[in-house]
C-alpha cells in the first residue's frame, strides 16, 4: 500500500475530512489532497510533515509509513504462581530479576500458552538470556 493510500485510509478511519486533517496538521488542504493522490510516490514529504500528519490522525509514524511496530502498554500484569516460584528461586540463588524482566516473562506467550512450572520458567529465562545478552 502506498503512502497516499495509507494517509487516505487513516484519515477516513479517523472520520476526518481533508480540511480537518489539513488544519490539525498545519498544512494546506490542497497539499493533503495532493499527498492522497500521489499513488506513484513522486512527492517526498519531510519527516517533520509526516509526523504532523500522523499526530493529527492519532497514529504512529510507523503506522503511517507502513513499518512494522509493536505497542507496549502499562497495564497491570498478572504473575502466575509458577512464575512467582521461579522469581523466588532466583532470589535464593542471589539473582534478582528486575521488574521489567518479570513483566516481560509474565507477558510472554508461545502458541497462546505460558510455562506451567518454575522449571519451565527457568528454561525460558535461560534461553532468553542467551538470545539477548546483557549489554
Amino acid at each position: 500500500m502506498s503512502l497516499a493510500e495509507r494517509i487516505r485510509k487513516a484519515r477516513e478511519n479517523a472520520g476526518m475530512t481533508l480540511d480537518q486533517l489539513a488544519r490539525a496538521a498545519g498544512v494546506s488542504k490542497t497539499y493533503v489532497w495532493e499527498l492522497e493522490q500521489d499513488t506513484e510516490g513522486a512527492k517526498k514529504p519531510s519527516a517533520e510533515l509526516l509526523l504532523k500528519i500522523a499526530n493529527a490522525l492519532s497514529i504512529t509514524l510507523a503506522e503511517l509509513m507502513g513499518l512494522p511496530s509493536v505497542k507496549a502498554d502499562n497495564r497491570t500484569v498478572e504473575i502466575s504462581e509458577s512464575l512467582r516460584e521461579f522469581v523466588e528461586r532466583m532470589r535464593k540463588l542471589k539473582i534478582e530479576l528486575t521488574e521489567t524482566e518479570v513483566r516481560d516473562l509474565a507477558t510472554t506467550r508461545f502458541r497462546g500458552g505460558q510455562p506451567k512450572t518454575a522449571d519451565d520458567w527457568h528454561d525460558l529465562y535461560r534461553v532468553l538470556k542467551r538470545a539477548v545478552p546483557d549489554e
